[in-house]
C-alpha cells in the first residue's frame, strides 16, 4: 500500500505550485500518493492541472477562518488527516504550519516540515509561544536558505538547532530550460535592438526589490556605455514612482519598464547582465532563473543571496548605486569570451547545487521518524 504525503501551502500563487510540484517530485508515485492542500483560493481545474500531485485539496478559507485560532481551518485539516492518515506533512509559510501544529496535538503525523519562505516569519512572541508549546520531536523547521534558518533559529524556543534546518527552494531544469526563448526572439518582445547591451532585472515593483538603486546606478554609467538599455520586468506599488525617477534622470529612452509579464523569466535571454538589488532577499529564486538562461549575474550581498550566487556572480553593498554602476560597467566592456565565461560559471552553479536530483538527496538524508516511512524509500 503506498504512504500518504501532504503539502499543505498558503496559496496557490505561481511560485507556490512551483515549490509544490519541486516536493511532490520527492516522492515515487508507486510507493507514495501525494495530496496538495491549500488554505487559501478557491477550486479552479486550471490551477489542478498544473499540478503533478495526484490529489489538490482546496479548503478555500475565507478571512475569518485564517484569523485568531483558525478553529474552523484546524477542523478541517484534522478530519483531513483522520481520513488519510499522512506518513509525512510538510507545509508551506506560517499560517498552514499553525494550523498543522494543532493538528498533530490530536492524531499522531509521523513527520512534519514546517517551510518558511521568509525573514522574521517566527519573530513574534506569539508566535514564539505557539512553537514553545507544540513542537515536538518528530517535527522540523526549515527555512529555503541558511539565512531564513538562522533566522529561526534565533527567533525560536525549545527546538534544537539540529531540528531547524535548511531546504532550499530548487529549480526544475529539465522544465525551465526549454521555456526560455531564444536571445533574438526575446528581444524582439522587448523591443530591443541586437547592438544594444542590455541590464536588466525581474520581480514586484516594492521596496524589497530595490529598483531605485538600480535605475541609479544605471544612470552613472550612461554616457560611458552609450549602447546600453536597462529593462525592468515587473509590476507594483512603486511602478509610478520609479518612472518619474526616470523621467527626471533623463533615461526615457534608455530604461524600460514593462510591467507585468506572464511567465516574464521566459525572456530572461534577451538580458547581457541581471541585476538583483534587493534590500531583503530570503532566497532569491529568480537568479536561479538567471543563471539557468546563461547570464551574469549582479546581485546584493544581503540574506539567501550570496548562498545562490556563491563564486558565480559578483556581489555588491545594497543601497550603493556607485558599486553597482561600477560593477556594471566593467560587464559592459569585458569581451564577448569573458562574459561567456561568467554566464557558463552561473548556469554550472545552478545545475550542480539547485536541480531537483540534488533537492531529492537532501531530503532522503534527514532523520525522518517513521521507520513505516523510511522503508519504503
Amino acid at each position: 500500500m503506498r504512504q500518504p504525503i501532504l503539502i499543505f501551502g498558503h496559496g496557490y500563487a505561481t511560485q507556490f505550485i512551483d515549490i509544490s510540484n519541486q516536493y511532490t517530485k520527492l516522492f515515487d508515485p508507486t510507493q507514495f500518493e501525494v495530496t496538495v492542500a491549500y488554505l487559501k483560493g478557491e477550486p479552479d481545474e486550471k490551477i489542478r492541472q498544473r499540478h503533478l500531485a495526484e490529489n489538490i485539496y482546496f479548503l478555500n478559507a475565507s478571512k475569518s477562518m485564517t484569523r485568531g485560532l483558525k478553529i474552523a481551518a484546524i477542523k478541517k485539516m484534522l478530519q483531513l488527516q483522520k481520513k488519510n492518515k499522512f506518513q509525512i506533512v510538510i507545509c508551506h509559510r506560517y499560517k498552514p504550519s499553525y494550523i498543522m501544529l494543532w493538528v498533530a496535538q490530536f492524531c499522531r503525523i509521523p513527520n512534519l516540515f514546517f517551510v518558511m519562505h521568509e525573514l522574521k516569519t517566527l519573530s513574534s512572541f506569539s508566535r514564539k509561544c505557539i512553537v514553545a508549546l507544540l513542537a515536538k520531536k518528530n517535527m522540523f523547521f526549515a527555512g529555503v536558505s541558511n539565512a531564513v534558518r538562522d533566522d529561526i533559529r534565533g527567533d525560536i524556543w525549545r527546538v534544537p538547532a539540529e531540528r531547524v534546518i535548511t531546504l532550499y527552494n530548487m529549480i526544475d531544469i529539465e522544465l525551465t530550460k526549454p521555456t526560455f526563448l531564444e536571445r533574438s526572439i526575446a528581444r524582439a518582445k522587448l523591443n530591443l535592438r541586437e547592438e544594444n547591451f542590455v541590464f536588466g532585472t525581474l520581480g514586484r515593483l516594492v521596496k524589497a526589490k530595490d529598483q531605485t538603486t538600480l535605475i541609479n546606478g544605471f544612470a552613472l554609467i550612461k554616457t560611458q556605455c552609450p549602447q546600453a538599455k536597462l529593462v525592468i520586468m515587473g509590476h507594483g506599488i512603486l511602478e509610478e514612482k520609479l518612472r518619474k525617477q526616470i523621467q527626471q534622470l533623463n533615461l526615457e529612452d534608455e530604461v524600460i519598464l514593462t510591467g507585468y509579464i506572464h511567465q516574464g523569466f521566459t525572456l530572461l535571454k534577451a538580458l547581457d547582465v541581471f541585476v538583483l538589488t534587493s534590500i531583503k532577499e530570503a532566497f532569491g529564486r529568480v537568479l536561479l532563473e538567471a543563471m539557468l538562461a546563461n547570464v551574469p549575474v549582479i546581485a546584493t550581498k544581503i540574506n539567501g543571496i550570496p548562498e545562490v550566487i556563491g563564486d558565480a556572480g559578483i556581489l555588491i553593498d545594497a543601497m550603493n548605486p556607485p558599486q553597482l554602476g561600477e560593477k556594471m560597467q566593467m560587464f559592459y566592456h569585458l569581451p564577448q569570451m569573458e562574459l561567456k565565461k561568467w554566464a557558463n560559471k552561473g548556469r554550472c552553479r545552478a545545475e550542480q547545487n539547485f536541480s531537483l536530483q540534488r533537492f531529492n538527496e537532501i531530503f532522503w538524508e534527514l532523520p525522518l521518524a517513521s521507520k513505516k516511512t523510511r522503508s519504503v524509500i
